[in-house]
């Protein structure tokens, strides 16, 4: 606009300049360029104005809907419910303020809504009050609704009366056109009288010149009247409907020329195509608003827009819902992070972000994910979906999952202790009426039937992690380079083997006599993996790394595993040899015995390519050794509590002939009173299950508050329970000497004695 205004003042100095500076025309012309500038000036500002407004307007149509709402809500008292109509009538007010059409109407709205405002200050605070500031703050807004409004309405005033003054300037410089042509006629006149006397001779040519002058006057004025003044009355009367927003008006049979009047016929119509295209940009984006407006309300999800300071600035109905806030929630707090801290959800145990959600629960077992995504201008958007169903069906797949292996762990255990049973059954009736030759051979037989069930006792104790442990500080990498010899011997001749460790100590917390057997289970399978190839050749390296964690990795250049054999690796009495040579029980065994250990076990493999193979890590925490103190060093105070006399008895001498002060109770009653009569207590060792159903925990909680410093050992017949402490030493019924001497040497500090971890 600015470029065509330019243009016609250009054209309007060219018409100055070619009239040869006539004070008469000068005053015209400039009154005339003068509107032209008031009226560029009026119309420039108006876009940002009505874009300002219009934001005002949708700020105040929100802020009317949510007072109209909250007014009809039955549920607020009655006081409650007239204030929010009386806040609804104020934004009400402001609404047809920023709607009026005339100054006048505008200026009773804005004592209206001062009025109404002065009326409503008695809002200490609450949601009414916020509501109340909010409303303050959007008329407020930029230069302010009243001013932006009366701003508005002046510039289409000044714009209607530049548009005036143009048409009035044209008038005058039609009448100045008509001036010159009659003082024109008028010098021609006094020519003619002046010379008629001398100049008879010429009298025919100077009628003729006359004629002819006559003749261009009236031409130039007519064409001044009708041409010049026509058009530019068009064109500010064009340009006064597009003021008015009449954007379809036209200018038909625009001139061909490009004279001044062509040129403003050409920017009138620059004029009117760039007030369309904003139009048409307008109602796509209003149109656009309405379709996230509609997709923002009804999806099922929960969503809110924060601003970069961390308030909600939009909010779809269901994010409350299922946030599960109680009604009349609305208002109170605009953080989402208040809301989440208002309803019943919290962050669930285990619940770490997963895939850019965080879950989250409550004490009735609904379940949401919460997705955060960041915005440009650095504002966040909230979604909220509830997952509770979903989580409910993976919750009963797991648990089929689960009763499947079960089963499927019985049926094999079934069938494996029937044969052992049948094995002993049968050599135990070939014994009554066998020579006395033959029952040695019989006796080996029953007693190979009986270490079988034993190993296999052991493998799914190992399975199900409950094993016996005799875990103690171990030097990993001095275990792993002295078991390189036997791993030659056990992999086939033509695979290499690669042992990789630290040279420094690597020590964690292990029974080392399932650490060796474990990694020689994985060099098997390593070792079979490579020959299942085809290749013949191949290679197997067992490393030690150690930072926080110790861990030990074997990697073989096999066949690797396919996603279904590894989804399966580690459950019981699977196998994928064909020939049902393998048990089934390896894998899972080496599982056990690492979950047990407190570690964890993890599997990498690839079928296809330059890295085909497989790589286990065993991973446990890493564990300082302590420094050796000999075994004679101070004399050791110990009660032994066990309700069996004879295995009282045996447990008593063990530590007698290791130089330990004992003192026996065959009873919980006794021991109770052994613990008053002592003054200083080193060792308590007693069985799980006492007389009248007593525990021995229950004595080690007493023993615990008269001597906090004593270390405590539990035995038992049956394995160690799942919740046993990590400092409570646990053996296994009958208690042997080596037993009772790991116990005893873990008073002194010389080395850990046994236990069963609760992992």
């Amino acid at each position: 606009m600015e470029q065509e205004v330019a243009k016609v003042i250009s054209n309007l100095d060219r018409v100055q300049r070619s009239s040869g500076s006539d004070p008469a025309l000068d005053l015209p012309l400039s009154r005339l360029r003068s509107a032209i500038n008031d009226l560029a000036q009026a119309l420039l500002p108006q876009s940002d104005r009505q874009a300002e407004l219009k934001a005002i307007d949708r700020a105040l149509v929100r802020l009317n809907t949510r007072s109209r709402r909250m007014a009809r809500d039955e549920v607020l008292p009655l006081g409650v419910r007239q204030d929010w109509s009386a806040l609804q009538q104020l934004t009400a007010v402001a609404l047809d303020a920023a709607r009026a059409e005339e100054l006048i109407e505008l200026g009773g709205f804005s004592r209206d809504f001062q009025r109404q405002s002065a009326a409503l200050q008695s809002f200490a605070s609450g949601h009414q009050r916020q509501t109340f500031d909010e409303i303050s703050e959007v008329v407020q807004r930029g230069a302010g609704l009243f001013v932006l409004k009366h701003g508005q309405l002046s510039a289409r005033l000044d714009a209607e009366n530049a548009l005036f003054r143009i048409r009035q300037e044209t008038r005058r410089v039609n009448a100045f056109a008509e001036t010159k042509v009659v003082q024109a006629e008028d010098r021609l006149s006094r020519a003619r009288a002046a010379t008629s006397d001398t100049l008879g001779y010429a009298r025919n040519a100077f009628l003729a010149l006359i004629l002819s002058s006559l003749f261009v006057a009236v031409t130039s004025s007519f064409y001044v009247s009708r041409y010049v003044a026509r058009n530019l009355e068009r064109i500010s009367g064009a340009m006064r409907q597009l003021a008015s927003g009449n954007l379809r008006v036209d200018l038909p049979d625009p001139p061909t020329s490009q004279d001044e009047i062509g040129q403003l016929f050409t920017a009138f119509g620059v004029f009117r195509d760039n007030a369309q295209k904003l139009d048409r940009r307008t109602a796509q984006i209003r149109h656009q608003n309405a379709l996230f407006s509609r997709v923002f309300q009804n999806i099922k999800d929960g969503v809110a827009v924060e601003a970069e300071d961390g308030r909600i600035i939009a909010e779809n109905e269901n994010l409350r819902r299922l946030l599960r806030l109680p009604p009349g929630s609305e208002g109170r707090t605009d953080r989402m992070s208040d809301l989440i801290l208002a309803s019943p959800f919290s962050r669930s145990a285990g619940g770490e972000e997963r895939g850019g959600f965080e879950e989250y629960g409550d004490t009735d077992g609904n379940v949401i994910e919460i997705h955060l995504s960041p915005l440009p201008d650095g504002g966040k958007v909230w979604l909220i979906s509830a997952t509770t169903e979903r989580k409910r069906i993976e919750a009963r797949l797991e648990a089929i999952r689960r009763v499947e292996a079960l089963g499927k762990v019985s049926g094999e255990v079934a069938h494996d202790f029937g044969n052992i049973l049948s094995s002993i059954s049968g050599n135990l009736h070939l014994l009554e009426q066998a020579q006395p030759e033959r029952r040695r051979d019989l006796h080996n037989r029953l007693g190979a039937a009986v270490d079988l069930g034993a190993s296999l006792t052991e493998r799914l104790l190992a399975f199900a992690r409950k094993q016996h442990l005799a875990p103690q500080v171990t030097d990993v990498s001095e275990l792993v380079t002295g078991m390189a010899d036997l791993l030659e011997i056990t992999i086939p001749e033509q695979i290499s083997l690669v042992v990789d460790v630290p040279e420094t100590p690597v020590t964690c917390l292990v029974d080392p006599g399932q650490l060796e057997s474990a990694i020689l289970n994985l060099c098997i399978n390593a070792g079979q993996a490579i020959v299942a190839t085809g290749v013949g050749a191949g290679q197997i390296v067992v490393s030690v790394q150690a930072d926080d964690m110790v861990r030990v990795v074997v990697r073989d250049t096999g066949c690797g595993m396919s996603e279904e054999v590894l989804r399966h690796a580690t459950e019981p009495f699977f196998t994928r040899k064909p020939d049902g040579s393998g048990t089934g029980l390896g894998l899972s065994m080496v599982d056990g015995f690492v979950h047990q250990s407190g570690g964890r076990l993890d599997i990498e493999t690839a079928t296809h390519g330059q890295s085909r193979g497989t790589t286990v890590s065993l991973s446990f925490p890493r564990h300082e050794a302590p420094e050796e103190t000999p075994s004679g060093c101070g004399s050791v105070t110990a009660l032994v509590v066990d309700d069996d006399p004879v295995a009282l008895e045996r447990s008593c001498e063990c530590l007698e002939a290791l130089g330990a002060k004992v003192m026996r109770s065959a009873s919980f009653a006794e021991a109770v009173e052994a613990l008053k009569a002592l003054e200083h207590l080193n060792l308590i060792l007693t069985d799980l299950w006492l007389d009248d159903g007593f525990s021995g925990r229950d004595l080690i909680v007493q023993a615990r508050g008269l001597f906090p410093e004593c270390h405590v050992a539990l035995m038992s017949t049956r394995g160690a329970p799942a919740d046993l402490p990590p400092d409570v030493v646990f053996a296994a019924k009958p208690v042997t000497q080596d037993a009772i001497r790991e116990i005893y040497l873990a008073v002194h500090g010389a080395k850990p004695a046994s236990y069963s971890s609760s992992a």
